[in-house]
């Protein structure tokens, strides 16, 4: 254990010995003097606080310390000196031992903090003795892996010992196995003789191959040509493809903007026929002296709502024919561009390759165009909804004072007058018929 270690262990020694000193029997404190403002300790649970600290120090107590942890041990030791030298006699004094126990355990309390991250914590010892543990058994395998090694390597003692009695054998064959080497010398003179031989057919194949790479460097330019053309067909492929898919989506587009001009059509012709016999029927209505205003704002609605659909989806038709107009010129001009673009690019590159990063910068900034751009931002649901967000009437909104509210009141005004002019026409004949009817 560390000199810092003993150092305090035994001071915390002396302070257990003198707080038995001291203090005379074991009655708590607090009790004996009377003094509501001491502990009711006695005498051996004061000194069980230091010697439980002792126990700790002397159970986890290492031989390696850093300077700052011997600087905090070293502390701790003057204090615990002066607190044998000057607060533990006060013990005996009864109008200073309350203060005298306190100052003791705060003490204690203090060095017990100070020194627990210098010991570690009880969990930290845990996983210590647990990685202990794992490590033996670590070891009790390998022992017995070792040992399982060693009865195999047994039967190889005995290979061996097969072996050395085999050759022992061999040593009595010695003369035979001469004669045998004789005959092997004799045997490889003979294909000494077929490989000088075919040393020369080799030296003969190396010239065919030193050629035949000749022939390969010649084949290997020509590929790279091709592959040249391959690259330059590739691209201007990607291009024709290019043009292709935007010509496609072009004449997809060109004929749903006809199959709308075809329900426009069909929508003027409907709203047309609607509207007609409509109005017919409200003039008969109109004409008739006896109808009364409801029915005739009746005929009025119904009027209105026969023509709304036609007119509502003339005016999407409308819309959609001018959009796919707009989305057809778009993918044409991009269609064009990418069947251009190699024919110029060619150029281009035979001029300046500046020209050419130029032409290729353009081209992707006209095929990058998004085809959203050209669809109107706002949608609106209805002629009305897109009258009402038209910068006319917004400016009118602004700029002229109740705007709406006038005409609120002069759509009002307008049915009111109907209505008024409406039951005039029809009282009018029941005037001129009172006085004829009479009877003065």
């Amino acid at each position: 254990m560390h000199d810092s270690f003993t150092a305090v262990a035994e001071r915390l020694g002396l302070i257990s010995q003198r707080l038995n000193e001291v203090i005379p029997d074991d009655k708590p404190i607090a009790i004996r003097h009377n003094a509501w403002n001491s502990p009711c300790l006695n005498r051996q649970e004061l000194a069980k606080k230091s010697l439980d600290i002792r126990s700790i120090i002397d159970a986890q107590g290492g031989d390696e310390l850093s300077e700052a942890e011997q600087d905090v041990l070293a502390d701790y030791a003057s204090r615990l000196d002066f607190l044998l030298s000057n607060t533990l006699p006060q013990l005996s004094n009864g109008g200073h031992i309350g203060q005298a126990i306190s100052a003791y355990l705060q003490t204690v309390d203090g060095l017990s903090t100070a020194i627990e991250p210098i010991l570690g914590s009880e969990e930290a010892r845990r996983r210590e003795l647990v990685s202990q543990i794992k490590g033996l058994e670590k070891q009790a395998r390998a022992i017995n892996a070792r040992l399982a090694e060693l009865d195999p390597r047994t039967g190889s003692l005995e290979t061996m010992v097969s072996r050395i009695e085999q050759a022992s054998t061999a040593a009595d064959q010695f003369p035979t196995d001469l004669q045998s080497l004789s005959e092997a010398r004799k045997r490889v003179g003979a294909l000494l003789e077929q490989v000088v031989a075919d040393q020369s057919r080799t030296h003969e194949l190396h010239e065919t191959a030193e050629r035949d790479a000749k022939n390969l460097g010649v084949l290997q330019n020509q590929a790279e040509a091709v592959l040249q053309n391959c690259e330059d067909a590739y691209s201007a492929s990607t291009s024709v493809g290019l043009a292709a898919a935007f010509s496609e989506r072009s004449d997809r587009l060109s004929r749903s903007m006809w199959i709308w001009v075809a329900g426009l059509i069909c929508a003027l012709a409907v709203g047309g026929y609607l509207g007609s016999v409509r109005l017919q029927s409200l003039a008969t209505v109109a004409s008739n002296p006896n109808a009364a205003a409801p029915a005739l704002v009746f005929n009025l609605l119904l009027a209105i709502l026969s023509v709304g659909a036609p007119v509502w989806f003339a005016w999407l038709a409308t819309k959609q024919i001018g959009q796919h107009f707009r989305l057809v010129e778009d993918y044409a001009f991009k269609a064009s561009v990418s069947r251009a673009y190699e024919g110029y690019r060619r150029e281009a590159a035979r001029v300046d390759a500046k020209m050419e990063a130029e032409l290729l910068g353009s081209a992707l900034t006209r095929l990058d165009e998004l085809p959203l751009r050209l669809i109107e931002p706002h949608s609106h649901g209805s002629p009305w909804h897109e009258l009402a967000s038209s910068s006319a009437v917004t400016r009118a909104v602004e700029t002229v004072p109740d705007f709406a509210r006038q005409v609120v009141q002069l759509a009002k005004g307008k049915l009111g007058a109907v209505a008024v002019a409406k039951s005039a026409h029809k009282n009018g004949p029941q005037v001129e018929k009172d006085p004829s009817t009479a009877p003065d």
